[in-house]
């Protein structure tokens, strides 16, 4: 016992010896068509093309009078935004002769050129028999060019930057009607907004002066939202807000902090951390208030933030640890590391994404060995009961006490989720992170994964889990089995299948015909959301087999749940509607597995309204940072400063609002930061999001994200 302990402590030494402190957060198929012809040719810097009309990235070259033989368009990323975006193609807007050919040089980062068409999963504006071109990704520094023949007005983005307003138009010939031609309704945000201000400065019928046309809000938009703010949850709790475990949290750390974050930054070829003065959080509190104690700085002189003016008040944390706030927070970073380390060429020098991902990886790894290896006052896991990995529910870091012994399904539900996923990353070779040194070895994790599994199965078999959790609950677990079963071999995968299995069975007993699960539950469509995605996401199993089911209960949610006048699917009967940030994670999930496994047709269509009502007009999400805002948008988030109190909130969720449906009205009634509700609603909302599909492979669905970065 005291050998395997010392072994422990010598782990968490070498863990404060390894880890350096920077800030967490951020920011395909190739329809070849003739003339198509992919090169590698070094360009400069972003700069705007000769051109008229508008600034870089609404910007004009020639007209139907002058029509070019050939054009040039860069692909890049101005230094600051200068009317249309930082990331723009210039010129913006091209007239060329029929047969001309366009080349696009790639700045800055990476970019694709991709026509808005129906084959590309996209509107359809380009002129009727063009084919649907796709340059795939192209790296910074190469060139990419396409001969057009069909003539028209030819709409086209950038699938990495479409949320940021990255589209262009090539005009081949006579502009004609056309549904490129036309105002762009159908899309939303920044995208809907720079394409209209393109086609106002071109003299094409259809812009309306930048102002967005009053678009629609749909499923672009909401899932580049839910993007930003997932982000924003992530960054601000694990490394701005203070409400948490710090690491370095003594003086030995902070001596290994300073001598390490140099070899970091070296190796992600760095001069700084993205952030000032971060506080990286390796155990975050249950909960807190995320109003700001002081003025807070957002941008500094050097353009960074500075995290010790984003502290929260610590009078009003919780100052309590749970596995499930330590377990969805670490699961968001390694889904953020992996993004980072998979996109860094395609992401912007300045968002530092190699000095994130090292960070975000060894926070994982530190919290995992406090709260589970060494961080107890007794040598063991500070949320591990003695020796065994049976979980507590609360532990206060001041007091090194045990504030709940109860063992509950969702904690080892989050912790089971967590470890799954850190598995997948080391044993794919940490997706590219090699320094500093992984602290947990693979097969240290593979043993704590494993561990976890067998503990969780054994402390709630099927009939026990049913008894001590809501049909929610299980879903979840499902979930998290789910993940578990993708990266297990052999004997242990099989006892995931039996497992799910056994939980499916327990929930299929409370599921009517109709689909409605109808236990008694507090929010019928959270409760819908979580059964359905838990049910999906175990089939994924070799030996489980679910789906129906799972096609039943989110059908019950899309046609018998959704609400088409208020925007919303229903928590319950009556006329008042509450939804906490679990809710929401729930019915995002739901979603996710309705969308992503069982292609159930209107769900994006909904999701985009709920979105909008519950989580903008209802402020559900309180702030909003610049990257994300748009003025113009009907329901607009304040930004931090002006988001409430004597200096301002985190762009973090509340904890719960309720809608009136007698009065169109909403209201936030628990203002509160729950940590585990919140970071499992960022976790579904990445999964989901415009990033999920096209640069996070396989939206969260268990085994479909292991892909590491050539």
């Amino acid at each position: 016992m005291t050998d395997r302990r010392a072994r422990r402590r010598d782990l968490l030494r070498w863990g404060g010896l390894a880890t350096a402190a920077a800030l967490a957060g951020c920011s395909g198929s190739q329809n070849t068509g003739d003339g198509d012809d992919p090169t590698d040719t070094a360009t400069g810097t972003p700069s705007p093309a000769a051109s008229s009309g508008g600034p870089p990235g609404a910007d004009v070259l020639g007209s139907e009078g002058s029509l070019q033989s050939s054009a040039t368009v860069r692909a890049g990323v101005l230094d600051s935004d200068q009317g249309a975006g930082k990331f723009v193609f210039t010129p913006a807007v091209v007239f060329v002769e029929q047969g001309a050919t366009v080349t696009w040089e790639m700045e800055g980062a990476s970019h694709s050129v991709t026509a808005y068409a129906d084959g590309n999963d996209r509107s359809h504006r380009i002129p009727d028999g063009a084919d649907a071109w796709d340059s795939g990704l192209k790296e910074g520094g190469t060139t990419w060019e396409r001969t057009f023949e069909t003539t028209g007005v030819h709409n086209y983005f950038c699938k990495p930057h479409e949320g940021l307003g990255m589209v262009g138009i090539v005009v081949v010939g006579e502009v004609a009607d056309g549904p490129g031609t036309t105002q762009p309704s159908e899309l939303s945000g920044k995208a809907a907004t720079h394409l209209s201000m393109q086609l106002e400065n071109a003299g094409i019928g259809g812009g309306n002066g930048g102002d967005g046309g009053g678009q629609q809000y749909g499923w672009q938009q909401a899932t580049t939202d839910s993007y930003w703010y997932s982000l924003y949850n992530m960054s601000t709790n694990i490394a701005m807000s203070g409400n948490g475990v710090r690491f370095p949290h003594n003086e030995q750390q902070r001596e290994a902090l300073n001598k390490r974050l140099p070899a970091i930054l070296q190796a992600a070829g760095a001069d700084k951390p993205p952030v000032k003065n971060p506080w990286l959080n390796m155990a975050p509190f249950t909960e807190g208030s995320p109003k700001f104690t002081q003025k807070p700085v957002l941008s500094g002189d050097d353009g960074r933030p500075d995290a010790s003016t984003l502290r929260w008040d610590k009078a009003e944390s919780s100052k309590t640890v749970s596995p499930s706030s330590v377990g969805w927070t670490h699961l968001k970073g390694i889904t953020w590391a992996k993004n980072f380390e998979e996109h860094r060429d395609i992401l912007p020098g300045s968002m530092k994404p190699l000095v994130r991902a090292q960070v975000l990886t060894t926070l994982a790894q530190i919290g995992t060995n406090a709260t589970l290896i060494a961080g107890g006052p007794a040598g063991n896991g500070a949320l591990t009961k003695g020796d065994s990995l049976e979980l507590v529910s609360g532990f206060e870091p001041g007091s090194g006490e045990v504030t709940d012994d109860t063992t509950r399904i969702k904690h080892h539900t989050s912790m089971l989720w967590f470890l799954a996923d850190l598995h997948s990353l080391a044993a794919n070779e940490w997706f590219g992170y090699v320094n500093p040194e992984p602290l947990v070895p693979l097969q240290g994790i593979r043993k704590l994964m494993n561990g976890m599994f067998k503990t969780t199965s054994q402390a709630f078999d099927p009939e026990t889990a049913a008894q001590a959790g809501s049909p929610r609950d299980l879903g979840l677990l499902l979930g998290g089995v789910g993940w578990f079963g993708s990266q297990a071999e052999g004997e242990m995968a099989s006892n995931a299948a039996t497992y799910a299995n056994g939980i499916a069975a327990q929930l299929e007993g409370s599921i009517e015909a109709s689909g409605q699960v109808s236990a008694e539950i507090d929010n019928q469509a959270a409760a819908q959301g979580a059964v359905g995605q838990g049910l999906a996401w175990a089939s994924q199993l070799d030996g489980v087999d679910h789906l129906g089911t799972a096609r039943d209960t989110l059908g019950y949610m899309r046609d018998e749940l959704f609400d088409a006048d208020s925007g919303l699917y229903r928590a319950g009967a009556g006329s008042t509607q509450t939804y906490t940030a679990r809710d929401v994670g729930d019915i995002t999930g739901g979603v996710n597995a309705a969308n992503a496994v069982l292609g159930l047709g209107s769900v994006k269509e909904q999701y985009a309204q709920f979105f909008d009502q519950c989580v903008n007009r209802g402020r559900l999400q309180r702030a909003e940072r610049p990257p994300s805002r748009n003025q113009d948008a009907e329901y607009t988030l304040p930004l931090p400063p002006t988001a409430g109190g004597e200096f301002g909130q985190a762009a973090v969720y509340n904890g719960e609002v309720e809608y009136d449906a007698d009065t169109d009205s909403w209201s936030v009634t628990d203002e509160r930061f729950y940590t585990a509700e919140a970071l499992y609603l960022a976790n579904q909302e990445i999964w989901l999001s415009n990033w999920g599909g096209d640069f996070y492979g396989g939206s969260g669905v268990p085994g479909q994200t292991d892909e590491p970065p050539n």
